[in-house]
């Protein structure tokens, strides 16, 4: 029987290809890797993929909602940490996942539904950010602007190489201006 064919639960099925296809996104890049590859490397027929995922934004997106999942308890985890600590933390978990994030940058205008994930991404960590400043001091009128400030801070840092001791002076100065 074709490997596509067996009776194989769909929920493990779909985490076996997203497992293979963040290595491969990770390991060539969004763009040089093809839904046939991902198919292959995880064991099923080519045309199998697309009972699953509608196209390969849709598994870009079940890729980053796998990440963002796996992140987001261990960030939430720290809620007696330090806030630059959690910060960094959120950034390195971000940056775990390579360079997806600059290709979902790169995909938002020429596609809805990575423009819409990446909306709802950016409203989630404002949200948290927003509560998060407020737990630590900032007015209420003021944290959702400072909130924005911070994301582009994440974002500079994670677009943009710096060793970490430069990472932390970045973090830590910026929630110094804000808090």
């Amino acid at each position: 029987m074709a490997r596509n064919k067996r009776h194989l639960d769909q929920k493990v099925k779909k985490e076996e290809i997203e497992t293979v296809a963040m290595s491969l996104f990770k390991e060539q890049g969004y763009d040089k890797t093809s839904m046939a590859k991902v198919a292959k490397e995880a064991g099923v027929a080519a045309n199998t993929i697309y009972w699953y995922y509608e196209n390969k934004d849709d598994l870009l997106i079940a890729v980053l909602n796998r990440e963002v999942m796996q992140a987001m308890p261990l960030v939430l985890s720290m809620q007696s940490a330090p806030l630059s600590e959690r910060v960094l933390t959120l950034i390195a978990q971000v940056e775990s996942a390579g360079a997806l994030m600059t290709d979902v940058h790169a995909r938002v205008s020429h596609s809805d539904v990575v423009k819409q994930w990446h909306e709802r991404f950016h409203q989630m960590v404002e949200q948290l950010s927003i509560s998060e400043l407020i737990k630590a001091g900032v007015s209420p009128e003021h944290a959702a602007c400072d909130a924005r400030l911070m994301i582009y801070v994440i974002e500079g840092l994670l677009a943009h190489p710096h060793t970490m001791e430069e990472r932390v002076q970045v973090v830590e100065h910026a929630l110094a201006k804000l808090i």
